[in-house]
């Protein structure tokens, strides 16, 4: 099964969201700080769990310093490619 854990569940979080479930992800939870639920999905902790839970991790956080941050604490982060994306022609149309 594949499991996606999504840190923040802002905007961007949710887009992620939908992005993922087109890409397979059949499980997918959410860390935030202050959030309960994004897009019909759960928070299941804060994001400073993000080691403690597995799964796949994509850091969705608008403050590009903090995502930095984050990306070089858990060093493996996924990239999730947007189905509408033409991988031979290297657009989106």
């Amino acid at each position: 099964m594949k499991k996606l854990v999504i840190l923040g569940a802002g905007g961007q979080g949710k887009v992620v969201a939908d992005i993922a479930v087109k890409n397979g992800y059949e499980e997918i939870v959410f860390l935030d700080d202050n959030e309960t639920s994004c897009a019909g999905f759960s928070v299941v902790g804060k994001i400073e769990d993000a080691a403690k839970i597995k799964g796949d991790k994509f850091v969705a956080i608008g403050d590009a310093n903090l995502r930095q941050k984050l990306m070089e604490k858990i060093k493996t982060v996924t990239l999730i490619p947007s189905p509408s994306y033409n991988q031979q022609k290297g657009n989106y149309w």
